[in-house]
């Protein structure tokens, strides 16, 4: 009779720990989900203002080549000016891609941190 018992008790333990484990991995999937709509909605805004940025820094560089191009009665001249600085920029971004990279490995580390402490 105590045997029984026994083997009904660790059937029950089976069906438990089967019961925690499978609810465990759809917690765990649950969570996975929302990572990735949250990395993939921050993402897509994070594309829509880079576009908007480069859109909104076209007219700017244009508008400046303009204005130089008017002060020095050469628009050729205004625009080469415009694309010196900007190279000059772009090389700027290139030197200091190291602590970009590191900035931006950062960010996204804290946002997954955070997101777990929510």
């Amino acid at each position: 009779m105590e045997e029984k018992k026994v083997s009904t008790l660790f059937e029950e333990m089976k069906d438990e720990l089967a019961d925690y484990v499978s609810k465990r991995l759809r917690l765990f999937k649950l969570q996975s989900y929302s990572r990735t709509s949250r990395i993939g909605a921050l993402l897509l805004y994070s594309i829509g203002i880079i576009l908007l940025v480069v859109l909104a820094l076209s007219f700017i560089f244009t508008t400046l080549a303009l204005y130089l191009g008017g002060l020095l009665d050469s628009l050729p001249l205004g625009f080469g000016i415009v694309s010196l600085l900007t190279l000059l920029f772009v090389i700027v971004i290139i030197k200091t891609k190291k602590s970009i990279v590191n900035s931006l490995t950062n960010m996204i580390v804290s946002f997954l941190v955070n997101d777990d402490k929510e």
